[in-house]
């Protein structure tokens, strides 16, 4: 992330994202076989990127298809404003990471609540995943995911569930 994000979670340099990230890739690769971690970029959501990291980070997904990329997409109405406000030359947010090459075969989408039909149709051509936990959904009020809808259009959609405690 290298804007729109708390300062402690901002890196400092595109150029720095990248040096780190290639490190832990090499890193956790370096682990014994069989692995029980694996490496997956993860650009948080596009508001937290600037063009330039995300292009970066499409070079770097293009250069290696076995990496995975997991990101957040149309989780909120309000973030699907901002990101087309802040990628003007985009369609729609699922166009922002196609344009710079972070939309495939290896891709986890989170939320995909407020996606829109081009979307779906880029998704599908794509053949990227949606992930959805309608725990989390629920609780932020975000809205409800179309799982029906996406699993009839071919799009693969994990569901997670998760626990919430109270103390």
């Amino acid at each position: 992330m290298d804007r729109n994000s708390p300062d402690y979670y901002v890196e400092p340099t595109v150029s720095n994202s990248l040096d780190t990230t290639r490190a832990l890739i090499s890193y956790i690769r370096a682990f014994p076989q069989p692995r029980l971690v694996e490496p997956v970029l993860t650009p948080r959501f596009a508001i937290s990127c600037s063009s330039r990291l995300l292009s970066a980070l499409g070079d770097m997904a293009r250069a290696d298809p076995s990496l995975p990329v997991q990101t957040h997409i149309s989780e909120n109405r309000n973030e699907v404003r901002l990101t087309l406000e802040l990628f003007p030359e985009a369609t729609s947010y699922a166009d922002v990471y196609d344009k710079y090459g972070l939309l495939g075969p290896r891709t986890i989408l989170a939320h995909a609540i407020h996606l829109e039909e081009d979307e779906i149709v880029l998704l599908k051509k794509r053949n990227a995943g949606v992930s959805h936990c309608p725990t989390s959904n629920f609780n932020l009020r975000s809205g409800v995911c179309p799982v029906g809808k996406l699993i009839d259009r071919g799009i693969k959609v994990v569901i997670l569930f998760c626990l919430l405690v109270r103390h």
